[in-house]
Formats: C-alpha cells, sequence, structure tokens
C-alpha cells in the first residue's frame, strides 16, 4: 500500500512519530481519540501503546473498587482524587462471590468465586482500555472459592481456595497472551489445607496469607520443585491484619487499634507510620490499602448507623511514607476525602486494585 500523508496516522508525519505523540496524551481522552479513525483506534487498543506509554513513563493509575451489595449486584467503580464522587466501569457479567482479583496492565481479572453457590473456575477480565468490556478468559484447572492471587515478573498466580487434593492447588498464567492456558505448580501437600485470605508481592515473593500460617512461593525457584515454597516470617505472619498493601518495598497494615504499620522483610520488624495519627479518622473495624503509584492509600467504610443514609460513604487518604531508618517510618498526608460511592448503605468493599495504563 502505497505511503501517503492521508494514510498516516497524522498526515505529514512518520506514524512512529504520530506514535510517540498519541502514546503522550492522557488516559480521560482516549476514549474520544478512538471515533479519530480506525486506525487511531486499532493503535489505543494494541499492547504496542501500553508498552509504549510505560516505557515514556506515561501510564496512569486508577484505583478501582468492586463493591459488595445485599442484593445480586457487584458495581465496580473508580476512585477520583480531588472529586467527591466515583466514575463507574461496566459491572461484572457473572456475579460470584469469594472471587480473587489481580490487575496486569490495563486488566482486571477477576478469578473463581462461587456462581450460584458451587464453586468455579471461570475468569472475568475486564479491559480498561477506552471505557472498559468485559469477556472471558481462560478457564483455571480447578475450581477456586476465597483463594489467592497476584501479578508477579509477567505471570498471574493463583493459589489454594480449592480441595487440597488438587494437584492444581496453585497454578500460573501468562495475561497478555491470548493463547495462553494455565500451567499447574508443584506444591508441598502439607501446605494445601489453608483458606486465602490476602495476598501480596514482597521482596520477589508471592505471599499468600492463610486462616493458619501464610506461605511463600518464590518463582525464581524451579518450577518442576516445591523447594520454592516456605512459610512466610512469624512476625509478619502475626502483624498483617485485614487488607495489605506493598509499597516501595514495604508491606502495610492497618491494625484494630487504627495504627498504619509497616513490615521491613529486611530486617524482619514492623513499624508504626508516625506522623498522621491526629489527622486521619480513627476506625476501628479496619481499612483497605492500596499502593496508588507509589502512594499508600487507605480507605475506610464508614460505619456510622445514620437514621436517614441511604448511601454507601467512605473517607480515603493519600499518604506519603518515608523510611528514615532508625527514625521510623514517617507519614505525609497528600489528601484525604470522603466519597459518595452511589450504592446503597449496608453495601461494603470486595475487593480494591490499582490498574495503569
Amino acid at each position: 500500500m502505497e505511503d501517503t500523508p492521508s494514510s498516516r496516522l497524522i498526515p505529514y508525519l512518520p506514524d512512529e512519530i504520530s506514535v510517540q505523540i498519541i502514546a503522550r496524551v492522557p488516559r480521560l481522552h482516549h476514549l474520544t481519540l478512538c471515533h479519530v479513525s480506525r486506525s487511531w483506534r486499532s493503535l489505543l487498543l494494541t499492547r504496542l501503546l501500553f508498552t509504549l506509554r510505560s516505557s515514556l513513563h506515561c501510564t496512569e493509575p486508577m484505583l478501582c473498587l468492586n463493591i459488595r451489595t445485599r442484593t445480586s449486584q457487584s458495581p465496580w467503580l473508580v476512585l477520583n482524587q480531588g472529586r467527591c464522587d466515583t466514575n463507574s466501569l461496566p459491572s461484572l457479567p457473572l456475579p460470584t462471590v469469594g472471587s480473587a482479583c489481580v490487575t496486569a496492565g490495563p486488566f482486571i481479572f477477576v478469578l473463581g468465586g462461587s456462581l450460584s453457590g458451587v464453586p468455579s473456575n471461570v475468569v472475568q477480565i475486564l479491559d480498561l482500555r477506552i471505557g472498559g468490556q468485559w469477556f472471558l478468559g481462560p478457564r483455571m484447572s480447578t475450581a477456586r472459592e476465597f483463594s489467592a492471587s497476584n501479578f508477579l515478573n509477567g505471570r498471574i498466580y493463583a493459589i489454594g481456595g480449592c480441595l487440597p487434593s488438587s494437584e492444581a492447588w496453585a497454578e500460573s498464567l501468562d495475561p497478555f497472551d491470548r493463547n495462553s492456558q494455565w500451567v499447574p505448580i508443584d506444591s508441598p501437600v502439607h501446605m494445601r489445607n489453608k483458606w486465602m485470605h490476602g495476598c501480596v508481592v514482597l521482596s520477589g515473593q508471592v505471599l499468600a496469607m492463610a486462616d493458619r500460617g501464610g506461605v511463600a512461593y518464590d518463582p525464581g525457584q524451579s518450577t518442576g520443585s516445591c523447594s520454592a515454597w516456605g512459610p512466610v516470617p512469624k512476625r509478619l505472619d502475626l502483624g498483617w491484619k485485614g487488607r495489605a498493601a506493598v509499597v516501595n518495598g514495604i508491606l502495610y497494615s492497618y491494625d484494630y487499634m487504627g495504627k498504619i504499620k509497616g513490615y521491613d522483610a529486611g530486617i524482619d520488624k514492623w513499624r508504626t507510620v508516625l506522623g498522621v495519627d491526629k489527622n486521619l479518622p480513627k476506625f476501628l473495624c479496619g481499612a483497605t490499602l492500596a499502593n496508588l503509584h507509589g502512594i499508600l492509600c487507605v480507605i475506610w467504610e464508614q460505619r456510622i448507623n445514620e437514621k436517614n443514609r441511604k448511601e454507601m460513604v467512605v473517607d480515603w487518604a493519600g499518604i506519603r511514607v518515608t523510611d528514615l531508618g532508625s527514625e521510623g517510618l514517617h507519614g505525609s498526608i497528600l489528601w484525604w476525602e470522603t466519597a459518595a460511592l452511589g450504592v446503597p448503605y449496608g453495601s461494603a468493599i470486595a475487593h480494591c486494585v490499582v490498574a495503569e495504563f
């Protein structure tokens, strides 16, 4: 095909230059840009654009909440810093209970969970580019409910939540290869009788917290050997409360006394984040934590039973934490806001993830 100005992404500019320009456009304009032409829409949906935006440090984080309501509805929302409302995302096609959730680039993966009370192996994927669209991914090797999942070194890992006898108690998937299938991972039988309630990546390992002692998996070890598995450090296990998050190599948790603590794997020690107590709300029921591009986000679900309240409300804060070594962890509050979620009062946060593209 002849290369003419009209056939290029931007007339009279080489396409390699045009791609660099388009990659720098903020994400909120992408939906509009896809109407420019078919070639622009195709570019905005390619893996190439995400890779280029990553290399140019132009990717933008998006904090997404999945809300469990008292009905069968399970909406997805986006929290926006500086705004008191939220953006709605497309609803899950197959609402599940007890699913695991993980992000990889612009994709949210919802793994398993029970459908009509029966654990499933279904994988549902939300593509957040250009408004968001759900599609089904490759099914897991076994049905899972209340499993652990995370993303490390280009692969998604699913751990537990199934019968201990399953040979695919743990498995992994390449999320960016449409032809990829789940690959079972050898695991020690004595570790399988656990129910998971949290999962993070710390020091190059996938840490899955369970009802009785967490487990650590190191994918750098031989995949055909159970030696890649081991227990998490005892001090870490005892101090991890609720939904934790890793920011800049420190694992943060919100304890039941309303304090934020950080675990440093290098010294095997929990330290309280100082400097934030007086300026943040104290909710002893716990909080949800997330890593928003190097900022520790803390989300509290307001539990006050106001007579006329009809809508779920959350408080959320962004904290920049600095590790001052012997002087401890010091936090600086960047924002503290209240957001109405547009869902009925009495709902709760089921998942909190950060997608980036």
